[in-house]
């Protein structure tokens, strides 16, 4: 019992020291959204990059020759995200990866 009050402190030490390395700070560089795209009817979820800025945030899809440009929303039916490249991001097509 004596072992086990000097031990479980130390070891509460160690992880705290352990999970301070672990976190992963960001920056305003490093900014990762998840949105939403309506293709048709259906809402599909997305993970962008998408840094807030004066532009939409579109995106295309991989594999889509014709190249159709969506608008990215925060939530479905909500409000357009924003982003500083005018340009759309290429992201891989929601509708295959379920």
């Amino acid at each position: 019992m004596k072992k086990l009050k000097l031990i479980l402190p130390m070891l509460a030490f160690v992880f705290a020291i352990a999970l301070s390395f672990a976190f992963v700070s960001t920056t305003s560089e490093d900014y990762y959204a998840t949105g939403f795209i309506q293709i048709g009817t259906t809402w599909y979820e997305v993970d962008m990059d998408c840094s807030p800025g004066e532009e939409l945030c579109k995106v295309t899809l991989e594999g889509d020759e014709t190249e159709t440009k969506y608008q990215v929303y925060d939530d479905e039916n909500g409000n357009p995200l924003e982003s500083t490249s005018p340009f759309p991001e290429e992201i891989p097509d929601p509708r295959l990866n379920p």
